[in-house]
Formats: C-alpha cells, sequence, structure tokens
C-alpha cells in the first residue's frame, strides 16, 4: 500500500516537474515528447503499475535522433568501417562536434544547453563506433530531411571518408548510407567526384591541375607516404569543419573551402598518376 502511494507521489512530482518544463520551454520537441511517452505509457498498459513501469523504464520514448547526432553517430561507423580509427579522425570528429556546439551558441541557445549536447554527442560518437545497430539505425530523420540537407550532410561524410583514403569497406558503407538517404548510386559517386575532385576537373583554376604536388608543398620525387602525410596537415589547416571548430568567420571558411577544393583535387590526382 505504501509502496503504491510513493508511486502516485513520484508522478504527481513527475507532472509538476514537466508542467515546469512546459513553462520554461514552451512548444519545444522535449516537452512534447515526454508528454507522448506518457500518454503510450498509458494507452498501451493494462493497470496503472504496468503504465508506471513502463514510464519509468521509458519502453514507448522515441528513438529518433536529430541531423547532427544521426551525422556523428555516422562518422563514428566510418571511422571504424576501416578496421581502425587514426588521430585525424578523431581531432576531425572532435572539431565537428565544436563546430555544431558553436552553430548552437550563435542561435542564441544557453551555455548550459550547449554543454549538455556537446557532451550528449562526445558520448554518442563513442558508442556508435562499438554498438551492433544497423547503418539504418541512424539514417530515418536524415532519410525524411530535404534534399539540400541530405545532400550537404553526406558530403561531410565523404569528406571525412576521404582523409585516409576511401577503402573498399568505407566506400561500400558510403553508399549504403546514400541510399537510405534516398540516392542512388549514381548521385552518390557524383558527389564522390565532387568533393575529391575526381578527374583533376574540380581544381578552383583549370591551370592548377598543371602541378598537384606544388599543391600539396610537395615534389613529384617525394615518397607517397610523405605526400600522404603532407595532404592531411594541409587538412588540418583548411577543411571548414576545422575551421568552424576554431570558431572562424565566414569569409576565413569561404577561403578555407575553396583550398580544400584544390586540395583534395590534387591528392587524387597524385594518387591517379602513382597508382595509388
Amino acid at each position: 500500500m505504501i509502496l503504491r502511494y510513493l508511486k502516485y507521489f513520484v508522478l504527481i512530482v513527475l507532472g509538476l516537474f514537466i508542467q515546469l518544463i512546459a513553462l520554461l520551454f514552451k512548444g519545444t520537441r522535449k516537452t512534447v515528447d515526454i508528454g507522448v511517452d506518457a500518454y503510450k505509457s498509458v494507452k498501451h498498459s493494462e493497470s496503472f503499475d504496468e503504465a508506471y513501469k513502463n514510464f519509468t523504464s521509458n519502453q514507448y520514448a522515441k528513438t529518433r535522433m536529430s541531423v547532427p547526432e544521426e551525422i556523428i553517430a555516422l562518422m563514428a561507423k566510418i571511422a571504424k568501417s576501416d578496421g581502425k580509427i587514426s588521430e585525424l579522425e578523431i581531432e576531425f570528429m572532435s572539431d565537428t562536434i565544436k563546430s555544431m556546439a558553436h552553430a548552437m551558441k550563435s542561435a542564441g541557445l544557453p551555455d548550459v544547453v550547449v554543454a549538455s549536447a556537446k557532451k550528449r554527442l562526445f558520448a554518442l560518437a563513442n558508442r556508435a563506433k562499438k554498438d551492433q545497430n544497423p547503418t539504418s539505425y541512424y539514417c530515418q530523420t536524415l532519410s525524411e530531411s530535404g534534399v539540400e540537407v541530405r545532400a550537404g550532410a553526406l558530403m561531410q561524410m565523404i569528406s571525412f571518408a576521404s582523409l585516409d583514403g576511401l577503402s573498399d569497406n568505407t566506400l561500400q558503407l558510403i553508399f549504403e548510407i546514400g541510399r537510405l538517404m534516398n540516392f542512388n548510386d549514381e548521385q552518390v559517386q557524383q558527389l564522390i567526384d565532387q568533393v575529391n575532385g575526381q578527374g583533376g576537373s574540380s581544381y578552383s583554376k583549370p591551370e592548377m591541375a598543371k602541378d598537384p604536388y606544388a599543391i600539396l608543398g610537395c615534389k613529384e620525387s617525394d615518397d607517397f607516404s610523405h605526400i600522404k602525410k603532407a595532404y592531411r596537415k594541409m587538412v588540418k589547416e583548411h577543411h571548414p569543419d576545422f575551421m568552424h571548430g576554431k570558431g572562424m568567420d565566414d569569409a576565413e571558411i569561404k577561403a578555407a573551402t575553396e583550398k580544400m577544393q584544390d586540395i583534395n583535387a590534387a591528392f587524387e590526382d597524385i594518387k591517379k598518376r602513382t597508382g595509388n
């Protein structure tokens, strides 16, 4: 009997808390989701005890993630797809999360909310690279987003996947993600070509194709391992996501984007010339 009254008391307190949250964050998805969860807990239960159990176990909570969350989780899957995660990939993901946090702060969200979201994203990245969830689990919200959001997200993932070169496993995963995001294979390949400057056609200036080695600060006689190291260094210095993470302004990020276009085009050109 005492336990039953205790449960009623807990739910009453929870109800008051939800009302307070609703007043503070009226209209936010979080408040709506809590209400939906509580409603479904009652609707799908035969008794008070079962409703209480369902609500506290979050059995009917929504599992949908936001677009930033899905991007981070998929990047973690991509990093793991070739069997190892490089330091550059770790730093890239870290700066991507920092960029997202910077965007939230610029949008006027309170620091405490931004810090909490940033912490969740880092935890999600660590969890996603180890879990057994299928790729489709992390494409639910993205698959229903507009084409510009989907294309931008996929290009970001392709750019990330290309940091250490696209292995067969990684390339296969990129195409799988593309299909789940409602792109056909031809469209995915076009995005890959656009990101990586395939065929040397994506240089910002046509004459730059004459000497791709100079763009990376290398010589044609340099060993490919040295060229790859130079490429990684330039990516770290000029990739837009790294720039976002450092809080650079729009003009600097635009210039970095154009520079990355040449860096990627040069590296792909060199790989073709050297057979790597």
